[in-house]
């Protein structure tokens, strides 16, 4: 007895490390992210930058397309399953489907590369380029596959290998950045991703408990192979992932008209300083997923058992959100107006009012994804895309009205996103407060 007891405290000394490694290396993964948006507003001209920026922003949404937000979907349905091996057997099937609707996607995209290249980029891509944007986008969606996989079933080690990996793009780009070469970020970038997947795709290989080749032994020794098993949870997955992905479009609808609006109005130039202002912002991000790398399934664990605990979990950490995202922007704001030409580098170099919208917009997205998983938990039937549409109605709406009376500029697409996210969070925290009401 006495015995057990000690392997399980080490059992949890050893969970507790892992939780702190994943902490650390997602901090250390945003840290990265900030360091290299500071390296390149020095190094690179503002065009240059607005071209990464696209090249970034097509990948991940190339992404969020061909990975159909499955991955979100596992943290929550994941849990509901009481037996380990359909839990595989989920999460093995998943994978399968992604990787077949990524080279579907992938070479429709191809085959119409000159219209996206002028869409995004407002000229013709070589050819090369344009596959090797597709590839970046690809490598990103399977490693975020197998991270949440892995967070599904709180395996913190594999999940922190995966997480380790994520990091080599992101630091060996800076080769490229400090030959202010774009084609060479692109070159390097790319092929570190594909390293990644390699090298994951070699971990569970020889992993005996992850091998993929062991699920598949398991199906052959049965009647069948069944596409549609494990039911319900696999029909839960994909009505949880159609609706997010249509939500993801919908969101992504946003971020595309306001690029566009810049490229028309401005230029590859423009697109460069807005990305510099929403990257600043997006630093609030980090405390996100730092915490809601382990939020997200506990609460979605919790959720099933305890829902008025989770409820109020969630809406607390949500408000907190949002005011230390004004603090962050009083803070910066007023280090820039005291020291003045002394914090002349990123992000001081941003403008004020960019920064309070950027900062300020992001601690309601942020707050808007932590009220999530509380709502997926529970049920399948949320209406994710009204959201969402209601958000882009009313945040364009403004823009509209603010356009035609001052005309175009960037603030005023700044403004736009911050009424469009504080939108989005309300309507959740409505909605959770309805769920809950539903329950009890």
């Amino acid at each position: 007895m006495i015995k057990e007891l000690n392997n399980t405290n080490l059992r949890k000394k050893g969970y507790s490390k892992e939780l702190l490694l994943s902490r650390i290396l997602l901090i250390f993964e945003k840290i990265i992210g900030f360091l290299l948006m500071a390296y390149l507003a020095n190094k690179l001209s503002y065009s240059d930058i607005g071209f990464w920026s696209q090249v970034i922003y097509f990948a991940g949404l190339y992404t969020s397309l061909a990975g159909l937000n499955i991955s979100n979907g596992l943290i929550s349905v994941v849990p509901r399953i009481n037996k380990n091996k359909k839990k595989a057997e989920l999460i093995f099937k998943s994978g399968l489907f992604l990787m077949f609707v990524a080279l579907i996607i992938g070479l429709f995209l191809i085959a119409i590369n000159n219209t996206i290249s002028n869409l995004f980029f407002n000229e013709v891509l070589d050819f090369n380029i344009f596959i090797i944007i597709l590839l970046i986008g690809f490598c990103e969606m399977m490693l975020e596959f197998v991270l949440y996989s892995f967070r599904s079933v709180e395996n913190f080690y594999l999940s922190n290998y995966v997480l380790s990996l994520k990091l080599l793009p992101r630091i060996f780009v800076f080769i490229g950045v400090f030959k202010t070469n774009i084609n060479l970020m692109l070159y390097i970038y790319s092929a570190t991703f594909l390293l990644s997947c390699l090298l994951i795709f070699l971990k569970l290989y020889s992993n005996k408990k992850y091998n993929f080749f062991t699920v598949l032994k398991i199906k052959k020794n049965r009647k069948g192979i069944s596409l549609l098993e494990p039911k319900p949870y696999l029909k839960s997955l994909f009505i949880i992932s159609k609706k997010s992905i249509v939500a993801t479009l919908t969101a992504s609808l946003f971020f595309f008209i306001s690029r566009s609006l810049i490229l028309s109005n401005i230029g590859l130039r423009g697109v460069g300083q807005f990305s510099l202002a929403i990257s600043a912002g997006a630093t609030i991000m980090f405390l996100t997923n730092f915490v809601g790398f382990t939020f997200y399934p506990y609460i979605s664990n919790l959720a099933i058992n305890e829902k008025k605990v989770a409820y109020e979990k969630t809406k607390n950490l949500s408000f907190r959100l949002i005011l230390f995202s004004i603090l962050v922007a009083v803070i910066v704001v007023f280090i820039k107006i005291v020291f003045k030409t002394r914090v002349d580098f990123y992000p001081f170099t941003i403008n004020s009012i960019d920064l309070i919208l950027a900062f300020l917009g992001y601690g309601f997205l942020s707050a808007y994804q932590i009220s999530q998983p509380f709502a997926f938990a529970l049920t399948d039937n949320i209406k994710v895309i009204q959201i969402e549409l209601i958000s882009s109605l009313i945040a364009f709406g403004l823009f509209g009205s603010i356009f035609v009376g001052k005309g175009f500029s960037i603030e005023i697409l700044l403004l736009t996103f911050c009424f469009y996210t504080l939108s989005n969070y309300l309507q959740a925290y409505s909605r959770n407060f309805k769920i809950l009401n539903q329950m009890i």
